[in-house]
């Protein structure tokens, strides 16, 4: 695989793209972002926060399963990413629903294939003189 990328970029790739879709969701297309019980709004500052949050842990577990195989690190993703689309299924609205599912996802698979472990591990090649 190649280089690895320093986790500040992978963080502000997953930011990036979470911004752009919620600026497309709330103030392009009009959709009130609301989920939970009681409602609550989901403005800029809940994204971004909780991608820099989301971002940390992840890093935490990457290095946890660094030296193991990386399915493991696929299935973690899978498993996470499964269970935080429970949570888009409360919102308000099916826009919203549609909204807060490409937010999870979009930030799953930057955060899945940026810190992918593979791209840590450096491959010791023999030098021939």
């Amino acid at each position: 695989m190649s280089r690895p990328l320093p986790v500040w970029l992978v963080a502000t790739a997953a930011l990036a793209v979470a911004l752009a879709i919620w600026v497309i969701a709330v103030p392009v297309a009009g959709i009130e972002l609301r989920a939970g019980t009681p409602p609550q709004t989901i403005g800029v500052a809940s994204v971004a926060v909780t991608t820099l949050v989301v971002t940390l842990a992840a890093w935490g577990v990457r290095a946890l399963l660094r030296r193991r195989r990386p399915v493991a690190w696929w299935l973690t993703c899978a498993i996470v990413l499964l269970v935080s689309l429970l949570g888009p299924l409360g919102a308000s609205s099916a826009g919203a629903v549609a909204a807060l599912m490409s937010l999870h996802l979009a930030v799953g698979a930057v955060l899945a294939l940026g810190l992918d472990p593979r791209r840590s591990r450096h491959q010791v090649t023999a030098r021939v003189p």
